[in-house]
């Protein structure tokens, strides 16, 4: 059953949890800030769209990209601390680095470095647009993907360490492994690179992945298709199952899961339910139902806090904070979309 409902415009993007407990997420055009008990605290607009899910540094600043083509900088009260502009649309979410730069890509081509004072450290060129959001290993390489169907990898100075071609376009974002190995969807494929460029093992043919994985605490790779298929993968790339999680009409999975402590997984989803909870043995334990069919997919990815609330965001225009049996996220290399609740998205 639900904490709270509460309604909004409709938002895109997936929300995080600051360490003071609010919740930070978009509705339309606007960044939003909801203390735990479902009151809005403060709303910040930018000039269009944000697909872009925030991110927050350490000292509380909250960084996100609009599609007014500007990264901002806002400061905990909801007030801009500064904004940055690229030449394109932003709908990569950023990643902040151990020394507060902030990485983002850009539809006009570009992984952005913006220094934690706002100024540019540095900008390297894909060959078409970024949708995917830079994941940062624990050497400080900068992973992301571009819909030219290459994962690049970047060293902190901003020079090239590596590409790896895939079989089509990715706007899905890489995670990393413990072990370094770093997981992206691509086209109808997963892929699990080695560090030495090396490949570990390629799932599939699957239906479509704009989800980006997620992993267990037994290192189960998770992630869902444009199918509506949910799968669990092992380590060495063989299927350990699946489920269809819906079987009414279109059944399209666009967010990213998060694996509970207790292993739990959690998938925000269309059609009729906002979340369904999967054991790990691949069984439907429940789904919680809106009873009305939203008429857009939802994007936003389920983030949840120590309590066992799952936070959420639909297209129905409502924002759900949902109880679960799960305390926290699973003790995992990356147990969630952008890897923890402030969305560092850094291993």
């Amino acid at each position: 059953m639900p904490k709270w409902i509460i309604d909004f415009e409709r938002g895109d993007s997936s929300l995080l949890l600051t360490p003071d407990g609010s919740i930070i997420g978009s509705s339309g055009n606007a960044v939003i800030a909801i203390n735990p008990d479902g009151r809005i605290e403060w709303e910040f607009s930018t000039s269009n769209w944000i697909w872009s899910s925030p991110a927050v540094s350490e000292e509380g600043i909250i960084y996100v990209g609009s599609s007014d083509h500007y990264l901002y900088a806002i400061k905990s009260t909801g007030t801009l601390e500064w904004k940055y502009k690229t030449d394109g649309s932003i709908w990569s979410s950023p990643a902040i680095g151990k020394d507060g730069t902030v990485y983002v890509g850009s539809c006009d081509h570009f992984l952005y470095a913006i220094n934690p004072d706002g100024t540019l450290k540095w900008k390297v060129e894909t060959g078409d647009e970024i949708y995917s959001s830079p994941a940062i290993g624990k050497d400080g390489t900068i992973y992301v993907g571009s819909k030219d169907h290459y994962l690049y990898a970047v060293n902190p100075d901003g020079t090239l360490k590596w590409m790896y071609e895939t079989l089509g376009e990715i706007v899905s974002s890489p995670i990393i492994d413990e072990d370094g190995t770093i997981y992206i969807g691509s086209g109808d494929y997963l892929y699990a690179i080695n560090q030495d460029l090396s490949e570990k093992f390629v799932f599939g043919k699957i239906d479509g992945i704009i989800s980006s994985p997620v992993i267990g605490s037994d290192g189960t790779i998770y992630i869902g298709d444009m199918g509506g298929n949910f799968y669990a993968i092992n380590q060495d790339g063989s299927l350990k199952w699946k489920n269809r999680i819906c079987s009414d009409g279109d059944c399209e999975i666009f967010s990213s899961p998060v694996v509970g402590k207790d292993g739990t997984i959690y998938i925000s989803s269309v059609v009729s339910y906002v979340v369904y909870a999967i054991s790990p043995d691949g069984k439907l334990e429940w789904t919680y139902s809106i009873h009305e069919k939203i008429e857009f997919f939802t994007f936003s990815s389920p983030v949840i806090d120590r309590d066992g609330i799952i936070y959420v965001a639909g297209q129905d225009g409502s924002l759900y904070a949902i109880y679960t049996s799960s305390k926290g996220l699973a003790d995992s290399p990356w147990p969630m979309f952008r890897h923890d609740a402030r969305h560092t998205g850094r291993e």
